[in-house]
């Protein structure tokens, strides 16, 4: 058995390779054979489990979703991001849903124009050549500067046009905001939840959360619940749905967190709340009457929905 020695002061222990699936997993001290403590706690967690008849069930795969990195409990007040929709009336929060859902399609239709797929494929084709002739080496003096002078705005380019809405983002968003409740904002739906409203791959709807996380229409917390093995040699936790909110005022780009409140006051003042304004940050007079100043707070609620 080939061994790495780990010195522990006076009394080295060996350690055998687990380079292969063979390879012993015991470890012997080398002045008394004696096995290590970690060796000896394993021992008895196994030995507990066969008395218990349970096991440990898989790190990883089918059947088993490790805990991620920055996810919060359930019931942990920062896995529950959410808040009211408006004033929680369905009118002002399909309000809200349908300014979304217009300016992510205008926001579309702008990155298809500006970056279409042709122009893409050339830029692709392009940076390929040249990545491809600086790797070669060889090159005269002077041209291997020019070659990443020219790469850097294909790189630009072409990450712009990985991080453009595509339509099937569009499908997401709309799926993902049948599921909101508009008087908690509550909304969690899992993955295969999205992808069975939107008639797409799991994969793709991955895929188009992150882009719409990007332009700042969604935002997430990952969440983990408890597996109910208290007490087993068994996962304690495991990542379940994330929990989603809208956070656009601070993360839509400026243009685009315009456009939204312009359709978003447009759609408010349809619903007969007359005094919804975009966001102007021009001083006004004081309001007098209660219900016009409750209206114009539901609007500027809505606008800047920092936790909505």
């Amino acid at each position: 058995m080939r061994a790495v020695d780990d010195t522990v002061s006076a009394g080295a222990f060996v350690r055998p390779s687990t380079s292969h699936p063979g390879a012993d997993t015991m470890s012997y001290t080398s002045s008394t054979g004696a096995p290590s403590r970690r060796d000896v706690a394993n021992l008895l967690k196994g030995a507990a489990g066969a008395l218990t008849k349970t096991r440990r069930g898989p790190d990883q795969g089918e059947g088993r979703r490790v805990p991620r990195r920055d996810s919060y409990d359930q019931d942990d007040p920062r896995a529950k991001p959410w808040g009211r929709i408006g004033d929680g009336t369905t009118g002002e929060g399909l309000a809200h849903r349908e300014a979304l859902l217009t300016s992510a399609e205008e926001l579309f239709e702008l990155g298809r124009r500006e970056t279409p797929a042709a122009k893409l494929r050339e830029a692709r084709a392009r940076f390929d050549a040249l990545s491809a002739e600086l790797d070669a080496g060889g090159l005269p003096v002077g041209r291997a500067a020019t070659i990443r002078q020219e790469l850097a705005p294909l790189r630009e380019l072409i990450e712009t046009g990985r991080q453009r809405l595509q339509l099937v983002d569009l499908r997401v968003l709309k799926a993902l905001l049948r599921f909101v409740d508009f008087k908690t904002g509550r909304l969690f739906p899992a993955i295969e939840a999205i992808a069975a409203k939107a008639a797409c791959h799991r994969n793709s709807v991955v895929a188009a959360l992150r882009r719409l996380k990007h332009h700042g229409f969604i935002d997430w917390v990952r969440r983990t619940i408890k597996t109910g093995n208290d007490g087993e040699f068994a996962p304690q936790r495991e990542q379940t749905s994330n929990a989603y909110f809208f956070d656009n005022r601070r993360r839509m780009a400026p243009k685009v967190w315009q456009r939204f409140a312009q359709i978003l006051a447009a759609k408010m003042r349809r619903l007969g709340n007359a005094a919804a304004r975009a966001m102007s940050e021009a001083p006004t007079a004081e309001i007098q009457s209660p219900a016009l100043r409750a209206a114009l707070a539901r609007v500027d609620a809505m606008l800047a929905n920092a936790n909505t």
